[in-house]
Formats: C-alpha cells, structure tokens, sequence
C-alpha cells in the first residue's frame, strides 16, 4: 500500500536502512551494504520505503543519493505515543506469561564477530536434532519471522551433504541460502558452513549446534562463526532468534 509508514518500518531490513539515513543523507551503497539480501531484495525494499514516502532520492550525475524524510513517519509516531501507556500496563504481566512458556530457558549472547544463542526444550534430544534435518519440520520455523514462510527445504543428512531453504518474507521476496555439513553426530552435533545469496552477510561463515539432554530436558546451543564484522553478527543474530522463535513453538505443540 503507498504512502503507508507502518509497512515502510514492518521490515528489519527497512528499519536498518531508516536507521542508517538517521545519520545524514548517504549513497545507496552506504545504506544498503552489508544488510544481508541479495540486490533484488534491496531494490524491491527501497521501492517500498521510497513509495511510503519515508526515504527521498536524488539523482546527481551517476551518483543516488537517499534522505529520510521524518515528517512521513508522523502518523506512525503519533499512533505509538497513543499506544505507550497501554504497553506499560501489558508490561506487567510480561513475567506471569513467561513463567507459564512452556519453554524453561532462553539465554542469547553475541561476541564481535561470534553469534552465540542458547535454548532450552521440554523435549527429548531427537526431537531438537529432528526439528534441525526434517524438511517437512524445518519449513515450519525455518524462516525471520511469524509472518515469513519456507517455501523449500532440502536436506542431505552426511558430512559433505548440502541444506537448501528458500524463504518468502512479506513482500513476497524470495531470500535463498543453502550449507555443507561439516559434522553429522545425531542426536547431539551438527555443523555446517553456511553459503548464503550473492553479498550476503555471513557467507561462508560456520555454524555449529550442541544438543545434550538431562531428565527429558534438552539443551540447545547454536554458534555462527567466522563472521566478517561487528554489523553482519547483529543482523545475523536478529534473524536466528526470530528463527530459533519460531522453533520453540513448534517443539512445545
């Protein structure tokens, strides 16, 4: 929908390119690096931004230049100041809902360049593992959102075997990674090197879950390592615990 701020800043990809343009105006290479998308995406995201008004392009020469424009953004920031004090009164019963959460533990942790995210099951050590290499399981919660979907999963469970997804986000935008399994130990190892789109943040990188079960209680830990920088672990990270959110409901159904 045009002219419409809430879909502008729905996307984590629009809200860090907002976020960028918050310094100045800049290059469309200097807002759009690094950000983990293929260049189709980039362009179909800043179409969106520019369409709602809320980015501002200028052309000089061969050089595009991009500029937030602030007062687009006016009825978003009207409606969430009218929001405030409801949120603060919801707050309150944040902690009741998360001692009723069927899962006991989630601790996530970052280094510069190292993604370190834990999480805890009410489930045995073969369900985890089969939630990670069934494709029928893994199109379920395999994807940055509650309102993405995995449209594709393919899976060679053997070191030197490739993972494939293929996730849809809101826009209808497909977004394509694919790995190689560098460890096969079920149900408590599995590594792999992760091969992302063309420019994407983290391609190449390594992955690596640890999977250990006490008294039906099992314990997940997933590292990404090899990361190029301080922006690509934030991003990287925000996408596995939208993910790994996903995942944990899956697991308590």
């Amino acid at each position: 929908m045009v002219n419409d701020p809430f879909r502008a800043v729905a996307h984590p990809i629009r809200r860090a390119m907002i976020e960028r343009l918050g310094d100045g105006p800049a290059s469309v290479g200097e807002v759009t690096s690094d950000l983990g998308v293929s260049k189709p995406a980039i362009t179909k995201h800043l179409k969106i931004l520019e369409d709602a008004g809320v980015v501002e392009r200028r052309v000089v020469g061969r050089t595009h230049r991009l500029a937030l424009n602030p007062a687009a953004l006016i009825d978003a920031i009207t409606w969430v100041d009218r929001q405030r004090a409801l949120w603060e009164r919801m707050f309150d019963t944040v902690e009741e809902y998360l001692a009723d959460k069927e899962q006991t533990t989630v601790t996530d942790t970052v280094a510069p360049s190292v993604v370190r995210i834990e999480r805890t099951y009410r489930a045995s050590a073969d369900v985890v593992f089969d939630a990670w290499t069934n494709p029928e399981v893994i199109r379920k919660w395999w994807h940055p959102g509650p309102d993405w979907e995995t449209s594709e999963a393919q899976v060679d469970l053997r070191v030197g075997g490739r993972l494939r997804v293929v996730m849809l986000d809101t826009d209808g935008v497909e977004h394509a990674g694919s790995a190689t399994y560098t460890a096969v130990e079920r149900p408590s190892h599995l590594a792999w090197t992760w091969h992302g789109e063309e420019d994407q943040a983290g391609t190449g990188s390594r992955c690596d879950l640890v999977i250990t079960e006490h008294d039906g209680v099992t314990h997940a830990v997933l590292t990404h390592s090899g990361l190029p920088d301080e922006h690509a672990a934030a991003s990287l990270r925000q996408g596995w615990i939208l993910c790994l959110d996903n995942l944990d409901k899956v697991i308590a159904r």
